[in-house]
């Protein structure tokens, strides 16, 4: 399989990355970053509770997925 075709073996084919681009690497959080974002989850909870702005789950959803990881 080759590029042409659309089907690429990165392994024996690999993709060029451009000028700002990188490769990805797994996600990893310290302990010290997450107690930061622990503190600013709780701070940021009260004031989304305190303007009633439910739309500001979404960033919840984030900054627990960054502590829980």
């Amino acid at each position: 399989m080759t590029r042409e075709t659309g089907i690429v073996d990165y392994y024996r084919c690999p993709i060029e990355l451009g000028e700002w681009e990188r490769q990805s690497v797994a996600l990893k959080v310290s302990q010290d970053y997450k107690s930061v974002f622990t503190d600013f989850r709780n701070y940021f909870e009260k004031e989304k509770n305190a303007i009633g702005d439910n739309t500001l789950n979404k960033e919840l959803e984030v900054l627990n997925k960054l502590i829980n990881y």
